[in-house]
Formats: structure tokens, sequence, C-alpha cells
């Protein structure tokens, strides 16, 4: 009776502390996600966190490994990047070998997995809470195969004092329950054969040992690794023909445990990972964007218009006048960003350039750039009055000019931009407006610099006289044909040409880019719109090429064109699975491989014949 009693108790209070813990769970119809943190509160002197991220998958469905086998897709947990925290350790459950026929070896969990990560924490006396956002990427299958996505996010308060969580101990338990342990064998790894000298003990405790490396099969057609025992008493793996690993990391699989293979360092031995790029190094990729920004052709004329303005007027120039222009462009650049960050909370996917989308705002811009143009050519002369009032505001009260100035540069998009706005399209609102501001602070520092002290920068040009007469005249020939360029966007944007019939360009469609990948295709998309000035330049110079042609040809790559010239959240979101929201973006699927290479955003042939070879 006594026993019973206490068996109670003992139950009741489980639940009473289950009642109390923290825990965080989103599913689908067929798997379920569950956060369970170490702590459910969090103190500004907290150096780290472990997270117990348990995955709970349908009776009769399965989900794939790291490397899945002979056919399907890894299972991805990531956490977004953040300023107060950095992953340090990571690890989860073994699988468990799954053949189908005699014919199809796979690697899957089935009912239940385990997640076991560590973060690094700093900067919490800047926050009241502390924000995770999760996602685990997945295919699930049982006859049929579904790809799925969970999307999970983890708030914790941070307050005066740490609190434990008290369902923690148990989900880390059971989890480490299910972790393989670490391994780190001596080894020589010749041609398409690894040795490694693993203990006798172990070696006798593994009836079949199973090695299975962490890196997928390059090819759908090659085997498998075989794993036998020499005579020797060693552990033999023979890989296929050209599918020998990077390194020998892996798990070995026995009847009763599982280990974690590392290699040890040594000659042969690649160096370790990059830690993960974080805030500051986006924010000086934003920087850096921003400069070069400044040499696209979307831009450059107009920044030219004001330099020859200062050329003419050198009184004019100020550091104050310097700071207006720079207060322009960056509450042009807020602006901006915080239009496309309060659609986001929406739910609506825009990028940079949105504004160019629009019919209207194209024909405003163009009847805009016209009317610069019969300026510059002497078409259309300004009453005295009105052009000392446009002087003064285009000279000492630059903010308008600054604002402007933004406005027609989203067309552009240069080196290291779409890579820092990406980073910044899934970060809080402090990260995010500090990633715009830095790119705001690039685009603005050449003219700041060059109105702020005339004196040095304006000793190297010539003083006025008749060839500004001629330079004006030739600004309005890139003028022109920006009149030209918005015209035939807008054209397109209001009655859809129909496209040249073609033997190798697709028009996007995420559905077909998939069953293309499942048949093991190679495939390139180009993510493009006709109002990406860089987009039109990488077409004629790359990917109208014969050169690009053979290749696709010769590789047999399926080419899709993800045109973007009107709004489409498809597109919108296939740029977001990506990591992106602005373009040109280039994407290469090699032949019989599911991670996608990103091209740089200025193509070249030999770049295109790099990549695709």
């Amino acid at each position: 009776m006594l026993k019973k009693f206490l068996f109670a108790l003992i139950l009741c209070l489980a639940w009473i502390s289950d009642a109390e813990a923290l825990n965080f769970t989103k599913k689908t119809d067929h798997v379920s996600l569950n956060l369970t943190p170490e702590y459910q509160t969090l103190s500004p002197d907290t150096k780290t966190l472990t997270v117990i991220a348990e995955i709970n998958i349908a009776p009769n469905w399965h989900i794939y490994w790291d490397n899945p086998g002979d056919t399907g897709d890894p299972t991805t947990l990531i956490f977004y990047d953040s300023p107060y925290y950095t992953k340090t350790k990571a690890t989860h459950t073994a699988p468990k070998k799954s053949v189908f026929n005699e014919l199809i070896t796979t690697y899957i969990y089935r009912q239940k997995l385990y997640h076991k990560i560590t973060f690094d924490l700093n900067n919490l006396n800047q926050k009241s809470n502390l924000s995770f956002t999760a996602v685990l990427t997945y295919t699930v299958c049982r006859e049929e195969c579904l790809p799925e996505t969970i999307k999970i996010n983890m708030n914790l308060p941070v307050k005066a004092e740490i609190e434990k969580n008290p369902s923690y101990l148990d989900k880390l338990l059971k989890a480490e329950s299910t972790f393989p342990l670490p391994l780190e064998p001596s080894f020589k790894l010749k041609n398409e054969t690894l040795v490694l000298d693993i203990s006798e003990s172990i070696i006798k405790a593994c009836k079949e040992p199973e090695f299975i490396s962490i890196y997928p099969k390059k090819s759908i057609l090659s085997d498998l690794p075989k794993t036998s025992i020499t005579k020797s008493g060693k552990l033999k793996v023979t890989f296929d023909e050209g599918e020998t690993p990077k390194d020998i990391s892996g798990v070995l699989l026995c009847s009763r445990h599982s280990y974690y293979i590392t290699p040890k360092l040594s000659a042969n031995v690649p160096p370790a990972p990059v830690a993960p790029k974080g805030f500051f190094y986006y924010i000086l990729t934003a920087f850096l964007a921003g400069l070069i920004l400044n040499l696209m052709p979307c831009v450059l004329p107009i920044l030219s218009l004001k330099a020859l303005y200062l050329t003419a007027h050198k009184e004019r120039a100020s550091i104050f006048s310097a700071l207006v222009y720079l207060s322009g462009v960056l509450a042009s650049f807020l602006v901006l960003s915080g239009i496309l960050y309060g659609l986001r909370g929406y739910g609506t996917e825009l990028g940079w350039g949105f504004q160019l989308q629009s019919p209207a705002f194209n024909i405003f811009l163009m009847l805009l750039f016209f009317l610069i143009f019969l300026n510059l050519t002497d078409k259309l002369q300004i009453p005295d009055k009105f052009a000392d009032k446009l002087s003064k505001l285009a000279g000492n009260k630059s903010f308008l000019t600054g604002f402007f100035a933004v406005i027609i540069a989203c067309p552009c998009t240069g080196p290291f931009m779409g890579a820092a706005l990406g980073y910044a399209m899934n970060e809080p609102p402090l990260t995010y407006f500090a990633i715009f501001l830095s790119l705001g602070f690039g685009y603005a520092l050449p003219y700041v610099l060059i109105e702020a002290f005339p004196a040095f920068f304006l000793k190297f040009i010539p003083k006025p006289g008749h060839w500004m007469i001629t330079l004006k005249h030739i600004l309005a020939i890139p003028i022109a044909l920006t009149c030209l360029w918005l015209l035939w966007i807008t054209a397109h944007q209001l009655r859809p040409h129909p496209q040249a019939k073609d033997i190798l360009w697709e028009t996007y469609n995420p559905q077909k880019v998939e069953q293309a990948l499942d048949n093991n295709e190679a495939v390139f998309i180009d993510f493009t719109a006709k109002w990406c000035l860089v987009c039109l330049l990488n077409d004629k110079t790359a990917l109208a090429t014969e050169t690009f042609e053979n290749l696709a040809k010769e590789k047999h790559i399926r080419l899709y064109k993800a045109d973007w010239t009107n709004h489409s959240k498809e597109i919108a979101d296939a740029l977001k699975s990506y990591g992106r929201n602005s373009i040109p973006l280039y994407i290469y699927y090699k032949k019989g491989e599911s991670e996608p290479t990103y091209l740089p955003q200025i193509l070249t042939t030999d770049i295109l014949k790099e990549t695709l070879n």
C-alpha cells in the first residue's frame, strides 16, 4: 500500500514539475519539433545555453540522416545567426540502416531523434529577452515522400536571476543515450581505401560494423562504401571510384552502440572549417557593397552631375552640406528598409528594388530623367528664379539629392550586396536596420568626402571652362539610355511580350526544378528582372554567349529563368529560401547533388566554365 502511495506521489510531482517546465513545440501532420532550453529564465551573466531539440515522427513514416544513402534528402536543423549568441557545439542521434528489396540502402530515423546544441551567449545586459529562430528542413517518407519545413521561435526572458528548466535534465538524459560516442582513431587514407585503427574491444563488439561518411554520394549510380575487418583486426572502408570523401568524418554503426569518427589532425586532413560569419562581417560587407554601388551604371551619371555642379560652385561645398546629403541617403535607406520590414511582418515578401515592379513609379522616374536629359542638352531652359532655387537645393541643402540618389540606385545590386541583405532579412530589427544603415554609409561616403573637402579632391579636376558643357552633353547620353530602358521595362510590365522560343531556357517553376533534381539532372537558375541593370549586363556578356550555350548542352543542364520584372510571390519565396531578397542571383545544382552552388553577382564566361565543368 505504501509503495503504491509513493509511486502515485512521484507521478504527481513529476506531472507538476512538467507543467511548470518550458518547452516550445510546432508540428505538421507527420513531424513535430520540440525545443527544451536548459534555462527558462536567463540572467545578464549567463555565458552558455544548451538546447535539446526533440523531433517526433508519425508511425510508419521516416526522415533521413545527414547522409541519406542511396536516396532521400538530408535532415537539417539550423538556428539563425544573432549578435547575442554563437553556436559552439552540436550533436544528434545516430541513424538506423534500412535496406529496401536488398537493393536500396538508406540511413534514416523512425519515431524519434534528438539534437543537442550549445550556444555561447554575450551582451545579454542589453536584452530583456533573447529570441532564437530554428528551422527544421526534411523529407518525410512512407510509400510517398513529402518535403516539409518547420520554423519555430523560442523566446527566453532575461532577468536578474537565472532559473533552471525542470524538464531539461530528463530530456538531456534521453537524448544522450541516442548520441554516437566520440572516437578519434589513427587512420590511413589512400585512393579509395580507408583503414581505421580502432581498439580491439570495439571491433569485437561490432558484429557487422558499418562506416557511414557524413558526406552524401556524389553520384546516384555509385555504390555506398563497404566496411570490413582486416586480418590484423583493423577496420577497412572501401569507397566506390570517385567517391572518396574530403575527410573521414562519419558514424560507425555497431549492433549496440554507435561511434562518431573524427580525424586526428594530420597533413592529409583539411583545416578545420571557418567559423560562421556573423554580425560584424555583414556590417563590413554591406559597407563595401555601398561603396561599389556608386560605380553601377544607374548611379554614376547622377553623382557625376552633382560633382559637375561642385566644380562650378566650389564656394557652396561645405561639411554641413555633405552631412545633409548623408542624412538624405540614410533617411532614404531607412524608409525603403522600413517598408520592406513592415510588409515582411504582414507576410508579404518584397526585395531590393521592389518599387521598380510598379509601372506607375517607372513612368514617374522616366519623366524625371527625360526632364534632366532636356536640360542637359539645353532643350529645356529653366527660369532663372527656379534654377536658383534648384541650385541651392542641389548644393547646400542636399537632403533631397541624397534621398533621390538612393531611389535610383535600387535597380542595382553590386558585389557583396546580396549576401548582406539576405543575412539582414532574417535578423531582429536592430541588426536588420544596422545592415541597411551600413550600406547607406558606404554608398554616401565617396561624395560626402568630395563635398566636405573640395579643395583636396577638386584640384585634380581642370578649372571651369568649355569642357564642362561638353561633359554635360556626354552625361546626357546615359540619361537618355536610362529613359529608353525605363520605357522598355514599363512596356513589358503593362503588356508582357511573349518570349522568343529558346531551346535552352525554361520559365522558372519550383515544382519543375524539384522534379529535375529528383531525376538527378544538373540545374541552373537565373533570378533576373528587366529593371536590374547588372542582370542585363550578365545576360549580354556571359549567359547569352555561345560558350555558356555549349556548356549547358554538353553538360545537359536544365536552365530556368526566374523573371522578377513584375512582383511574384513565388520568386520572392524562392529567393528567401536561398537566403536572399535581391537580384541578380545565380544558383547551380551539379548533377546528382542536392546542395546548391552560389555564383558571383558579376558573371564572366571564365566563371561559368570553372563552375559548370
